[in-house]
């Protein structure tokens, strides 16, 4: 407890409020050296009142350009919005909120920011009738990164659930297999059919471990090699039992591919023949080489595809089957786009359907 006469305690406390800054001066220092854009909006003109040196930063106007616009120049598709959300709820509440406001600088460039703002105590000098607040401050923080934060991860989860929607789409056939296979060797004992099971089954075992590394990895595409055409041509066809369609390979080239994905492109393509072509389709693979875009096709001479249905075929979810998923052409998209390859459909020679992937790296 202080002995200091009280007298002389007041002098000193007094003598250090004079040379204290007035209130208005702190805030004002405040208002100027803020990292957030503030600004000082009227209500019922809609017109900034004050704005702050980091608010003229981040829109790119001058203090004296700022003044003389409203609110709307700097949002004009959220103002309404805005207006109906944050600032009635500034007004009835004393203070909002909103992490939702796209604004427009001066360049034209779009600024991702979340705003907080509070009504003001009425000036000094205004009667009661006016005691109301007709202003409000509202205070601006860039968040872009926050919002190329939030947009990569919504990217990966939409890029995983793909990802799973592929390999989930994939082991149908290697399954399939399986099930064939296992009822065959029950009711003829035959030993060979376990060949097939023990080769689909480490298959599967292959695309699950696959997808392990892409939730980890977040890349559809892996290490690329080059790869042969007509052998992997073939290779998938005998993995697919295919038989009693017809295979053709017509020509071939050497491909720089992650060979996994560029397996699950033909599997999906081979697939697509014989679920539209029927189980005696034949299907023909060949290079491209047509103005110098470099890459190959799979086509089929079954029922083709109407010119009208070609832009959707590679959309997730397309069908034209029953018991389709509509995942195996966007798959194929997925995959050659992911290789950064185009992939486009036209019709056969024999009315069928004609998939082209040009844009393809070769060592030709």
């Amino acid at each position: 407890m202080s002995n200091e006469p009280a007298d002389d305690r007041g002098a000193r406390e007094s003598a250090a409020d004079d040379r204290r800054p007035p209130v208005e001066e702190r805030y004002r220092k405040v208002f100027e050296h803020s990292n957030d854009a503030v600004m000082v909006v009227d209500f019922e003109t809609e017109s900034f009142v004050d704005v702050n040196p980091t608010a003229c930063e981040l829109l790119g106007y001058s203090r004296e350009e700022l003044l003389s616009m409203n609110p709307e120049d700097i949002h004009p598709d959220d103002f309404d919005r805005v207006r109906e959300e944050f600032v009635s709820q500034v007004r009835a509440e004393g203070s909002g909120f909103t992490d939702d406001l796209m604004c427009l600088t001066k360049g034209g460039d779009e600024i991702p920011t979340e705003i907080s703002g509070a009504t003001l105590d009425p000036a000094r000098g205004e009667t009661a009738t006016d005691a109301e607040p007709t202003r409000m401050v509202a205070m601006l923080r860039d968040i872009s990164g926050r919002a190329r934060n939030r947009q990569r991860l919504e990217e990966k989860v939409e890029r995983l659930d793909r990802f799973a929607g592929i390999v989930s789409h994939d082991l149908r056939n290697p399954l399939s297999i399986i099930q064939g296979h296992a009822e065959l060797a029950r009711e003829t004992g035959d030993s060979k059919h376990f060949d097939a099971v023990e080769d689909a089954a480490a298959r599967m075992e292959e695309m699950l471990s696959d997808l392990l590394r892409l939730t980890r990895e977040g890349d559809l595409v892996g290490e690329r090699t080059e790869i042969d055409l007509a052998t992997i041509a073939r290779d998938v066809w005998a993995d697919c039992e295919m038989d009693p369609a017809i295979l053709d390979v017509e020509s071939t080239t050497t491909l720089r591919a992650d060979r996994d994905r560029l397996h699950e492109l033909l599997v999906n393509l081979f697939e697509n023949a014989r679920n539209h072509g029927g189980s005696d389709v034949t299907v023909r693979v060949g290079t491209l080489d047509e103005e110098g875009q470099r890459g190959f096709y799979v086509e089929d001479n079954g029922t083709g595809v109407p010119p009208e249905d070609r832009e959707t075929v590679f959309e997730w979810g397309h069908t034209t089957t029953g018991d389709g998923t509509g995942f195996g052409l966007a798959i194929v998209d997925e995959i050659a786009d992911a290789h950064g390859w185009e992939i486009g459909l036209k019709e056969s020679a024999d009315g069928g359907a004609r998939f082209e992937v040009a844009g393809v790296r070769t060592s030709e």
